[in-house]
């Protein structure tokens, strides 16, 4: 017999990305922004198909003020700009200690979902 509530979330064994989802999907509804609901999506996948963001990439595709949300992992690859804001489901070591010191932060993403509810500028990496 199958769990009540879990029919989108097939083969998810894992009670962190199962939160995660559920969560983003509940602000999605709520707040109305269709953002969150496309990241739950992402989420949803198989982890092996999950975005693995560098720092570069990130540097070189946020405009100043935005929001970056990476499903999946941020990888420590290259540099941060100064002032840089992500979001991930995971951050390797070295990709948290060089966005740190540069003066960026890094956020889960739910996190970001309750900082940001609409989801105003934001841009999905990956």
């Amino acid at each position: 017999m199958r769990a009540m509530g879990r029919s989108n979330l097939k083969g998810k064994t894992s009670a962190v990305v199962m939160t995660t989802i559920a969560e983003l999907r509940l602000v999605s509804r709520t707040k109305k922004a269709p953002v969150w609901r496309a990241v739950a999506d992402r989420l949803e996948k198989p982890s092996r198909n999950w975005a693995e963001v560098s720092l570069d990439k990130a540097s070189a595709n946020l405009k100043e003020g935005e929001l970056g949300v990476v499903p999946g992992r941020v990888l420590g690859n290259g540099s941060a700009r100064r002032g840089l804001q992500l979001a991930a489901f995971g951050f390797s070591k070295s990709a948290r200690e060089k966005l740190v010191a540069a003066g960026g932060k890094a956020l889960t993403l739910t996190e970001a979902a309750d900082s940001n509810p609409k989801g105003s500028k934001v841009r999905i990496l990956g």
